[in-house]
């Protein structure tokens, strides 16, 4: 069985096309579906009945204590679930297709301990293959248990944490050149917010890179891939390193220092090979 475990908050508008695009999966027999209710002000009760009765979906609901963010809600998620499989969808996206679910429990089932495909994004129409989240991958629970990987508290850049350390421990992975997942744009949700709020946020990121790096200490992690995975955290700054104002890029530097990241030699440069090979050659943790 796969465990898919769904965050919501809110979400009464936009989950009901999340659900029917399970409901059409080729093996929605297999799919235990998971909503982790994030202390909503909506209801659901007549949409999970309908799905349940109509389209004969195994769900389970479970409400939340207080509202504590996706990363608190997808961990109980993992938490109250134990099928040997574990994938994500967010409450506003939907599977690509009816076998996206299938061929990736197809190929984790040939001993892979992650299985990972490509996302489509809506409103760019431009398929991606995106090492820090947690969209279009599936993921084998007892390499999970067996490294203690756990999502951390944190209300933005989760997915990104936790996919990491994921990396990081070294799974026998597969990666399918194929799209699995579709990312639907939505102006109400976390993600779809003013440059002012995402470079904000951008410190998360940076305190999620010390975790990650304290974490895969303890782990005892290949130096290499922390150390890679590490760099393509820099090459994404340099890549967005032109939209950041001098005030910005000043408060930028400080988040480094503040989060010990002796990483500002790295700071815009275009170079992202030699980059990344610098990291991954000089840096120390």
């Amino acid at each position: 069985m796969i465990d898919l475990i769904i965050p919501i908050y809110n979400s009464r508008k936009t989950l009901p096309l999340t659900l029917m695009s399970i409901s059409f999966q080729s093996i929605k027999d297999k799919i235990k579906v998971f909503l982790i209710d994030d202390c909503s002000t909506d209801r659901y009760e007549d949409i999970i009945s309908d799905f349940i009765n109509k389209y004969d979906l195994n769900i389970i609901y479970y409400r939340l204590d207080k509202n504590a963010g996706p990363a608190v809600a997808r961990q109980k998620g993992i938490d109250i679930s134990n099928s040997e499989y574990i994938m994500f969808i967010d409450s506003d996206d939907l599977f690509y297709d009816i076998n996206s679910v299938q061929v990736l429990y197809e190929n984790i089932l040939n001993g892979y301990d992650y299985v990972a495909g490509f996302t489509f994004d809506e409103r760019y129409e431009v398929s991606f293959y995106n090492e820090g989240d947690l969209h279009s991958k599936i993921y084998r629970r007892s390499f999970l248990d067996k490294n203690n990987i756990r999502f951390n508290t944190t209300r933005f850049h989760e997915d990104n944490y936790f996919n990491n350390l994921v990396l990081v421990c070294n799974p026998k992975m597969y990666t399918l050149p194929v799209p699995i997942y579709v990312y639907v744009y939505n102006e109400e949700s976390i993600t779809s917010s003013s440059w002012e709020k995402e470079f904000e946020r951008l410190e998360i990121l940076l305190s999620n890179m010390r975790e990650l790096l304290e974490e895969s200490k303890k782990r005892n992690c290949n130096r290499e891939l922390v150390l890679f995975y590490t760099a393509i955290k820099i090459k994404y700054f340099n890549r967005i390193w032109d939209r950041f104002t001098e005030n910005q890029k000043d408060t930028f530097k400080k988040w480094l220092k503040k989060y010990n990241l002796e990483l500002e030699k790295y700071l815009n440069r275009t170079d992202y090979d030699e980059v990344i090979k610098e990291i991954c050659d000089t840096y120390k943790y």
